[in-house]
């Protein structure tokens, strides 16, 4: 795979709407980060010693709430050069520490915890890895699916989704929609590529990370045909 593929530096996409002065495009921004990195994040969670903290989802929310009220909280992503869902994890390692003490503070008692939060490694867990795929392949679908009903590709999308996950033949997609099992294929390849440049648009922004761009990529790339 060409190394230009995906940028080595900032995300386009993340820097020009943080540069709109209405609020807008930060906006964009969270919802994106909170739509593609709510499930990774649960799933390292559940990974760490901090699990007991409280219910996965409501500490991801609770950290959402909080680093992303953050002004500077994108600008310091930046300026790590980290991929955002490292970044990201290792802002969760810090909030967790905070709730850490917090709890602590309610129960004076107890032990305290000095040990500094877990940077990341120079890979993050499996586990970690694979909840990020399935979470950055189900935004693509999303917004290609909400892409092609904008645009009038209805059918299309359902041929694409029928034969590439659900394993249909072209043939009998074909009939339900009233055409020949070429036009199926093509209508499906159409897709295809959209759902293919959108997977490339959504890992940019995550931003360069090597062998995984090259696992979701050969997915979409050397699949059915």
């Amino acid at each position: 795979m060409p190394s230009d593929v995906f940028p080595q530096t900032l995300s386009t996409w993340i820097r020009d709407r943080l540069l709109d002065g209405s609020g807008g495009g930060r906006r964009e921004v969270d919802r994106h980060v909170m739509e593609v990195y709510a499930f990774p994040l649960r799933v390292y969670f559940l990974g760490t010693r901090d699990r007991a903290l409280g219910e996965p989802d409501e500490v991801i929310q609770g950290f959402f709430a909080d680093r992303l009220a953050r002004p500077e909280f994108f600008a310091q992503w930046q300026a790590s050069g980290l991929p955002l869902r490292r970044w990201l994890m290792n802002a969760l390692n810090f909030y967790l520490k905070e709730l850490r003490r917090q709890n602590q503070r309610g129960h004076p008692g107890g032990e305290a915890d000095t040990s500094e939060p877990e940077a990341p490694g120079a890979d993050p867990a499996a586990e970690v890895d694979r909840a990020f795929v399935v979470s950055m392949v189900r935004a693509a679908l999303r917004n290609v699916q909400r892409d092609c009903d904008l645009n009038g590709l209805g059918p299309h999308w359902t041929s694409f989704f029928e034969h590439f996950s659900l394993d249909r033949a072209y043939a009998d997609i074909g009939k339900d929609l009233g055409v020949d099992a070429a036009r199926a294929m093509v209508m499906a390849r159409t897709v295809r590529h959209r759902f293919q440049a959108e997977l490339r648009r959504m890992l940019s922004i995550d931003g360069p990370h090597g062998e995984i761009d090259q696992t979701i990529l050969s997915f979409v790339e050397g699949g059915r045909s």
